[in-house]
């Protein structure tokens, strides 16, 4: 099964969440996706849109994220692109799990969560974006969203 997926422009702007998280919702809907591979996707854009936002555009700069999201073949794919600071989040050390609080490194647990739940990451520079891409397996998931 093949479908049309989602493919939506941001610019770098946190208000631009709301709208990001509506598609999503009504995309997770339509494509009737397990409950768990849905909530999976949407903490995985909050995840990487934020940190785009956020970090990649130190200087002030207007920038644009794109969100793109298809099933194939019993598979779904999601890939976030941004014209940000080149920064491979995949590269960042995972956090100290078993430290405590106020010995633990800031940032990294989402990226580390996402890593472990989707089936497959990667990330490229192409064209100067980021590109991080990942694969979440839809045989075997859960109930329908």
């Amino acid at each position: 099964m093949i479908d049309n997926g989602i493919d939506i422009r941001l610019v770098n702007d946190l208000s631009e969440m709301d709208r990001l998280g509506a598609a999503l919702d009504a995309y997770a809907d339509a494509a009737d996706l397990p409950a768990r591979v849905a909530f999976n996707v949407s903490l995985a854009v909050d995840e990487f849109v934020s940190n785009a936002i956020n970090h990649g555009y130190a200087d002030g700069r207007r920038g644009e994220i794109a969100v793109k999201v298809a099933r194939e073949d019993g598979r779904l794919t999601l890939v976030i692109c941004d014209d940000g600071d080149a920064f491979d989040p995949f590269t960042a050390p995972p956090p100290d799990l078993d430290a405590s609080i106020e010995d633990r490194r800031i940032g990294g647990l989402g990226v580390h969560l996402v890593r472990r739940f989707a089936d497959g990451s990667a990330y490229a520079r192409e064209g100067g974006r980021n590109v991080v891409t990942l694969h979440f397996d839809l045989q075997g998931a859960d109930t329908p969203h």
